[in-house]
């Protein structure tokens, strides 16, 4: 009986022992199984996995290329800067940190805002630009409290900076936060948290080139965020430096010889088309781009009648006024249809059709020829001559000249003037051409449009014997030839006298410029002009209206190059309802070229 329950004890026993190694067994096998497939099958996804956990890509900002005046100067640089960063997956609820944040640095509700919008529209393992010019009171407080913020850093790089404030502020232009439009331009760019980028003048132009590339830097981070050590640096590539053709000494002549009058002036080698000066008047700090507007800075700048955002250089669109009379006068000596020795009566008006053109001296000039017309700029000789060429050849020599398109300057958003002509305005008016429109076209009103940057350009033209060069704000290397856009086939004749008509404009005493004579006795040869904006109407009171509204004065406009024998600079200005040419725009020139005289002497 005893031996029987032994028996039984050790055959149960057995059975316990094979159950219980069975599921022993059983267990391993999985265990194991589980092991292989997380170590072997997928342990390179796992891998990666960690490593991206472990690992933190950190941009790196390449600074932004520099641009310089002529003869080196810089006209911008970069400056050190700190900003706060916080990448949104480490950092938890975002609107209480920046709560929490708001205690070290100030930060409105209003940035909060635009912050958590942002924060939506990006991926939240990248850096997000919190604020940027953090003062040292703000880097320190944040600094020995950043471990109660995770993945909060701060990080240091370099911002624009303009050290002569307005000074050529529309060529420089100023930088700003992308807009889709920026996107989709730069589409080769990825645009990162806070980036700036041009939006106007050459920084906008030449964005890609200033940008350069930026490095990464692959730092080693804790679960929180913090980083633990680097790892790997990318070195980012800094962008090009410019240098441009502006001479900074005659662009803030130009600058300071505008004063408070709203306008443009461009100053541009006749020889090579590179811009020595332009200036746009009202102008404006770049720098507060970078530090930021408030609201009601930003509604004053950009709601300003007087458009100070607005380069009029090259998108101000002006008639010409008498400046034009020069395009006349070469399409009437070209095409033959103006004999240099005529004379034409001037009664102080000439009667088309029953209507009246006035000439700008109510009583006559007398007989004048080409060179009398010119300097005492008869309005009467040129309604005559346009009447004789018609307006296809004015709208062709004209267009000869560079007017009527744009210039090819390197600068974004160029007007191209207007020419007008007889399809031309069928188009926009569905209406014919009448011939009295062509009179008025021979004085530079009407229809026509051209830029100040066009008119330097003509007049450039006119010194230098008929090339129209592409002008150009970078300076020519050495050696480098300037673009040709086209060239016109002027004689020496025609040139020589279109030479003594505005050589007399500035110095015989019936020319309508003396007040842009060159100290040292330098010759030089120009053109006024006298825009009409609005004709002269009577109130009630018979006042004229005119006279009491300044937005309705004429626009004044000189142009001009010197010296006459080797041309080496040609200027154009137009002064807002100015007035007279004479008296407004002339003198601007004149210290402009004065300027560049006393500085480079006035031979080559």
């Amino acid at each position: 009986m005893l031996d029987d329950d032994r028996e039984q004890f050790r055959g149960d026993a057995r059975r316990r022992l094979l159950l219980v190694g069975g599921c022993l067994g059983a267990g391993f096998m999985v265990l194991g199984g589980r092991l292989f497939h997380l170590q072997v099958m997928r342990g390179g996804e796992y891998r990666t996995l960690a490593e991206d956990n472990r690992i933190s890509l950190k941009p790196i900002f390449a600074p932004r290329g520099r641009i310089f005046d002529r003869e080196n100067r810089a006209l911008v640089e970069n400056s050190p800067d700190f900003e706060v960063v916080v990448v949104p997956e480490l950092a938890g609820p975002l609107r209480m940190l920046f709560k929490r944040l708001g205690r070290h640095i100030d930060l409105s509700e209003e940035e909060v805002k635009h912050l958590l919008q942002q924060a939506r529209r990006q991926r939240s393992f990248l850096p997000l630009r919190v604020k940027s010019h953090l003062s040292w009171e703000e880097v320190s407080s944040i600094e020995v409290r950043i471990h109660e913020f995770p993945g909060l850093d701060l990080q240091s790089q370099s911002v624009r900076y303009y050290p002569f404030d307005s000074l050529a502020c529309h060529v420089l232009g100023y930088l700003g936060e992308p807009s889709d439009g920026d996107r989709k331009r730069f589409s080769r760019i990825t645009f990162r948290s806070g980036d700036q980028v041009g939006k106007s003048g050459v920084e906008q132009h030449f964005e890609e080139l200033l940008r350069g590339r930026e490095g990464v830097l692959e730092m080693e981070v804790n679960a929180v965020g913090r980083h633990v050590r680097e790892l790997h640096r990318n070195p980012p590539e800094s962008g090009e430096d410019l240098h441009l053709s502006i001479d900074f000494d005659l662009q803030k002549e130009a600058q300071e010889a505008m004063g408070e009058e709203i306008g443009s002036v461009v100053a541009m080698d006749p020889n090579t088309g590179e811009i020595l000066a332009m200036v746009s008047t009202p102008s404006y700090d770049p720098n507060q781009f970078i530090r930021g507007f408030t609201h009601a800075q930003w509604q004053a700048l950009s709601t300003d009648p007087d458009r100070p955002l607005i380069n009029k250089a090259h998108q101000g669109q002006y008639p010409p006024g008498s400046t034009f009379k020069i395009v006349v006068a070469l399409a009437g000596l070209s095409t033959g249809k103006l004999d240099p020795r005529e004379q034409v009566h001037c009664g102080g008006f000439l009667l088309k059709e029953e209507q009246r053109f006035y000439c700008w001296r109510r009583h006559g000039h007398g007989s004048v020829n080409l060179i009398q017309a010119l300097t005492q700029s008869c309005d009467v000789f040129f309604y005559k001559l346009a009447e004789r060429l018609g307006i296809d050849a004015i709208e062709r020599q004209a267009h000869k000249m560079g007017l009527g398109g744009v210039t090819g300057v390197d600068l974004d958003a160029e007007r191209p003037g207007l020419i007008p002509s007889r399809a031309w305005k069928r188009k926009m008016f569905k209406a014919s051409w009448y011939p009295g429109e062509t009179l008025i076209t021979g004085i530079g009103q009407g229809y026509v449009l051209t830029t100040p940057l066009q008119l330097a350009s003509m007049m450039a033209t006119v010194a230098n014997g008929g090339t129209v060069y592409r002008p150009s704000l970078l300076r020519l290397e050495p050696g480098q030839a300037p673009d040709v856009m086209s060239r016109n086939n002027f004689s020496v004749h025609h040139l020589e006298l279109m030479r003594q008509g505005l050589e007399a404009v500035v110095h015989d005493p019936t020319g309508t410029a003396a007040k842009a004579r060159l100290e040292g006795g330098i010759r030089a040869a120009g053109k006024t002009g006298t825009s009409q904006v609005a004709r002269h109407r009577r109130e009630k009171s018979g006042q004229i209206i005119k006279s009491t509204n300044e937005k309705l004065q004429d626009h004044a406009l000189f142009v001009c190059y010197a010296p006459l024998d080797r041309p080496r600079i040609a200027v154009a200005v137009i002064v807002e309802h100015g007035g007279h040419g004479g008296s407004a725009a002339a003198p601007v020139a004149k210290r402009v070229m004065d300027r560049f005289f006393t500085k480079y002497g006035s031979s080559s």
